[in-house]
């Protein structure tokens, strides 16, 4: 028996003890630990490289939401296409001179021959032609000689586009300004990095853009800025999407950072609001479990008050002297 209890113990010693599955897979070897080194480092250069995607994403998306006015950009209001030239306005200036020159010359023969200096129907003459040259002030008359348009109508219809123009203007600049927010894509298009632009971009910045834009050559310069910029944006659009969907077949979520960092701005705000309804809690429960002290605040203040000293009432087993406990 003592011959098998020792066999059986010898056994025992030599069988290799199990292992546990964490300490199977741990490495032991110089050349598992590099393995095992390399693999950590490839880890973390991956999850580096997919923070700095998705922060790339967020940069892209948050581009495209500031500049998303320019997609109401209306174009045919701002390029100006039916404005009356500067010939057409010449010329109609000049056929006005022209038409008060007659007008003139008819009424002062007229009134040579009210007077007697010509004869008198000579006189008539000229002012049966001066009520018909008047005539031709009116459109209705007009329109069955010529179908040119008018000084007056001209200047009108100049002042009717350049309006519209400005108020479009107006509402996408709004409050905030549109035309400096394009100083951000100039990575998308080279061209807004030109000094034509960079006055606009300025005054856009400052909120004086709107009071400066007057004439046509300013609301062309300004269309020329929006055209421009509406490039940039469509390469933009173009090159977030591509990310977009490369980061969707590798598996890439684009709006993890952005979650994240929602998420831990309201566990904070939560964070810091119960942290005050907890002290205040605190302080409530202090005061309402030391009367003496609101008591103590309360005499001091109506000492301050009245100028007369602050007398403070002692406890009966503090105010009783021994002899008289005794």
């Amino acid at each position: 028996m003592e011959r098998d209890k020792g066999k059986h113990n010898s056994d025992d010693v030599s069988a290799p003890k199990p292992i546990s599955g964490a300490a199977a897979f741990k490495p032991t070897t110089s050349k598992e630990l590099d393995l095992a080194r390399k693999r950590e480092e490839r880890k973390e250069a991956e999850r580096k490289r997919v923070s700095e995607e998705q922060t790339q994403q967020h940069i892209r998306k948050k581009l495209l939401a500031e500049c998303q006015t320019l997609l109401n950009v209306n174009y045919d209001w701002l390029y100006l296409d039916d404005y009356p030239d500067n010939r057409s306005v010449a010329l109609a200036k000049r056929n006005r001179d022209y038409w008060l020159f007659i007008c003139c010359v008819f009424f002062i023969v007229f009134c040579a021959g009210v007077l007697g200096v010509v004869p008198a129907w000579v006189g008539g003459s000229s002012f049966g032609l001066l009520f018909v040259v008047l005539c031709f002030a009116l459109k209705p008359f007009r329109r069955f000689f010529s179908a040119e348009p008018t000084l007056n109508e001209l200047l009108s219809e100049r002042k009717k586009l350049e309006f519209r123009a400005l108020n479009h203007i107006k509402l996408l600049e709004g409050q905030e300004g549109l035309a400096w927010k394009c100083r951000k894509l100039a990575k998308y298009n080279a061209n807004l990095k030109r000094t034509l632009f960079q006055g606009a971009m300025d005054l856009s910045a400052k909120k004086r853009l709107f009071s400066v834009i007057r004439e046509k050559k300013h609301i062309r310069l300004y269309l020329q800025l929006m055209l421009e910029a509406e490039k940039a944006y469509k390469r933009l659009q173009q090159d977030y999407l591509k990310h977009h969907f490369n980061n969707l077949e590798q598996g890439i979520d684009d709006t993890v950072d952005e979650q994240s960092r929602s998420v831990s701005t309201s566990v904070a705000a939560n964070g810091s609001s119960s942290n005050t309804d907890s002290s205040q809690a605190m302080s409530s429960k202090a005061m309402s479990s030391n009367p003496m002290s609101s008591k103590t605040t309360s005499a001091e203040k109506s000492s301050q008050a009245s100028g007369q000293p602050i007398t403070v009432a002692q406890p009966d087993s503090v105010a009783a002297s021994p002899t008289s406990s005794q």
